[in-house]
């Protein structure tokens, strides 16, 4: 069974080698939508894959890091992204091209990476985990990844390589800055079992 859920930042990048000029050599900025799709064998205690608010914890706050953001390439030119680095609080240095595509595989990366370091207390299935990620450039344009992909591509997103502004991680709570900088398990709160579904 599946669940999805949608969130939005408004980001700006450059994507560099690209067709189009306006987007290969111009800064430029998207209302993004980010559909993060999870994908169990069973259900929780509560007869759900995970319980929505749970995605408004690490997983939201992740996500959120490239609201108001400049996504910058790291091999770019180096005069440019010292220049961005300087006139932006909020940036974040990526070893790959912050197209669309790449965009979807990233965060079908992290929101694993999220899952796989989370203890859970009600159930759920040990086998959760996010089978695809669409993310919604413009109104028109999309850009979805799945498992296969991160299996076949995941290593383009390099994840360890991947810097943040203070001003990023100033927004973290303690449970994302934890796991990114301590490497400490998110521990998801204790459920108290009211009725019994298991009939």
């Amino acid at each position: 069974m599946e669940i999805t859920k949608q969130f939005r930042t408004e980001t700006s990048h450059v994507v560099r080698n690209c067709t189009s000029r306006r987007c290969s050599y111009s800064i430029h900025g998207h209302s993004y939508l980010y559909e993060i799709t999870l994908s169990s064998d069973s259900l929780d205690n509560a007869q759900m894959v995970m319980d929505f608010g749970l995605l408004k914890g690490a997983i939201k706050e992740y996500i959120d890091s490239l609201d108001h953001c400049h996504l910058i390439c790291n091999t770019d030119d180096p005069k440019y992204v010292k220049h961005m680095k300087k006139h932006s609080e909020r940036w974040i240095e990526l070893p790959f091209n912050p197209s669309a595509e790449m965009m979807a595989l990233w965060m079908l990366y992290a929101v694993n990476f999220i899952l796989d370091n989370t203890i859970f207390h009600n159930g759920e299935d040990i086998n959760l985990h996010c089978t695809r990620v669409t993310v919604h450039e413009t109104t028109t344009g999309k850009a979805t990844a799945y498992m296969h992909d991160l299996e076949n591509l995941g290593h383009l997103v390099d994840f360890d390589n991947i810097a943040y502004s203070e001003e990023v991680v100033a927004d973290w709570g303690e449970d994302l800055s934890n796991l990114f900088f301590e490497w400490q398990s998110i521990e998801n709160p204790q459920v108290t079992q009211q009725i019994d579904l298991n009939n």
